[in-house]
């Protein structure tokens, strides 16, 4: 009855390898990309990030899209392209802007159909005479040595043409922002009349993949990424005024975009950024759509479960409780529970509480890897706190607890922070959670991923190891 038996699997847990587009769940912050302020996607790892800059470069929005993947980008090229006279967070503004300015060129060159206007002709003569290409790849912008500039479209610094600017091999760095940002406005001046007068509705560019390959977040690559922001900020507000809609938009990992450091942050945060969250009804409402596709839309959930629960939950909510609320999470465990469940020689295949239990373990190790990739950038030793969770036996602990476990596996390891500290960078990571009592005489557990807005309690005594560790670290669910 369920087919689960032909199911290969349901979904791939990298939204680049996924069918994500026949599964896309809309959203809010779908909108608020789309018409609203919001330039900066932030999300956790395999929270969709990837799956929503896809769904606007690869859908109904691809025509007027250009979908920029970061992966491979040369960023060892684009340090050296650097404004040494603005201060050093503000230093690769004026290179995103020109790279910016000349990927909007691409799109509506090719978008426009008045092939004779004389800023179509003058654009394309300028990427032809520097690329060899009116459609240069991203990761060729900087890869002259220096940009030849003619015509109606050489700018003026300080009064004086000029007619080259040198990218590379100059003796210093101090002129070479002035040089680029008025390049840049010569070059949307065009992209905005070209734009305009071809009637174009939207002009928009997708950044993804910023964080693919970093091992360390290094000061340079912090200072690239905040460049790449505040360029988006800066061509937004001067693209304002043009009956074209045009947007640069940043996707983000947010432990990242927490490390930068920079005077316009609060405000891009709050007026421009969207942060994708997740509740357990959105989850499940994926499951069911992914359900629908894969079996047919005349099933869901309840064809594929034996209707009994699990320590008096659902299944399905067994399941997310044990996720970091991110589909990726949710797409491995279900993928795990079809493999235990296709080893059964039932004709009618269908979940039973033993196959989630039996999912379980590989799930937990697939969620520490995650974290892994996630945290060691950032906290090199985090592995000395899990092993004093590991070395307390129990999900649920006391303040006392950790500090007397903490104490002897930090004494036999490098530590970065005090018991203390390391508590609050565990809740920050999602890893554990606090207790929280209300004005009421009850309480209830606190945790980052489900309330990604709110503080560490520095006063919290009582704590929860998240559950999806549970068998990776050998806990106990016993209760304090």
């Amino acid at each position: 009855m369920s087919g689960l038996r032909s199911v290969k699997n349901f979904g791939k847990v990298e939204a680049e390898d996924d069918a994500v587009l026949d599964y896309f769940v809309e959203m809010n912050i779908t909108e608020n990309v789309d018409s609203q302020d919001t330039f900066l996607v932030l999300g956790r790892k395999g929270s969709g990030k990837t799956a929503l800059y896809r769904y606007f470069t690869e859908d109904k929005h691809k025509d007027f899209s250009s979908g920029l993947n970061l992966n491979g980008y040369p960023w060892k090229v684009h340090e050296k392209i650097k404004d040494d006279g603005v201060e050093y967070v503000e230093s690769y503004v004026a290179s995103w802007k020109y790279l910016i300015a000349v990927e909007f060129a691409k799109i509506v060159i090719k978008l426009s159909d008045r092939y004779q206007m004389t800023e179509v002709i003058e654009l394309k003569k300028f990427l032809d005479e520097n690329y060899g290409t009116s459609n240069p790849a991203i990761k060729n912008i900087f890869s002259p040595s220096g940009l030849k500039i003619s015509g109606d479209l050489e700018p003026q610094v300080l009064g004086c043409k000029i007619g080259k600017i040198s990218l590379t091999g100059r003796q210093d760095n101090m002129q070479l922002g002035s040089e680029l940002n008025a390049l840049t406005e010569k070059i949307l001046s065009y992209v905005k009349r070209i734009s305009e007068v071809s009637e174009l509705e939207r002009v928009f560019l997708h950044f993804d993949e910023l964080d693919r390959g970093i091992t360390v977040l290094e000061t340079s690559r912090k200072n690239l990424i905040i460049g790449l922001v505040l360029a988006s900020k800066e061509i937004k507000k001067y693209l304002s005024s043009s009956s074209t809609y045009f947007k640069s938009v940043v996707y983000l990992r947010r432990d990242i975009w927490d490390e930068l450091v920079f005077s316009d942050k609060n405000k891009i945060s709050e007026s421009n950024s969207d942060f994708i969250e997740w509740n357990h009804e959105q989850l499940f409402g994926m499951i069911q759509k992914r359900i629908g596709v894969l079996l047919g839309a005349e099933y869901s959930w309840d064809d594929i479960d034996d209707g009994r629960r699990i320590n008096k939950q659902p299944k399905w909510k067994h399941i997310i409780d044990r996720t970091l609320m991110r589909p990726r999470d949710v797409i491995s465990f279900m993928n795990t529970l079809l493999d235990v469940t296709k080893k059964k020689d039932d004709d009618e295949l269908v979940f039973e509480n033993k196959d989630v239990v039996e999912s379980r373990p590989k799930y937990s190790n697939y969620l520490k890897l995650e974290l892994d990739d996630e945290i060691l950038p950032h906290w090199k030793d985090w592995e000395v706190c899990l092993q004093a969770l590991s070395r307390i036996g129990k999900i649920y602990f006391k303040i006392e607890d950790y500090s007397a476990a903490y104490a002897v596996t930090s004494s036999k390891n490098q530590k970065t922070y005090s018991d203390a500290q390391s508590l609050e960078e565990l809740y920050n990571f999602s890893i554990i959670e606090y207790e929280a009592r209300s004005g009421y005489g009850g309480s209830g557990w606190k945790s980052k991923f489900a309330n990604p807005e709110l503080g560490w309690d520095s006063n919290a005594t009582r704590f929860k190891v998240h559950l999806g560790l549970k068998e990776y670290m050998k806990l106990k669910e016993e209760r304090t």
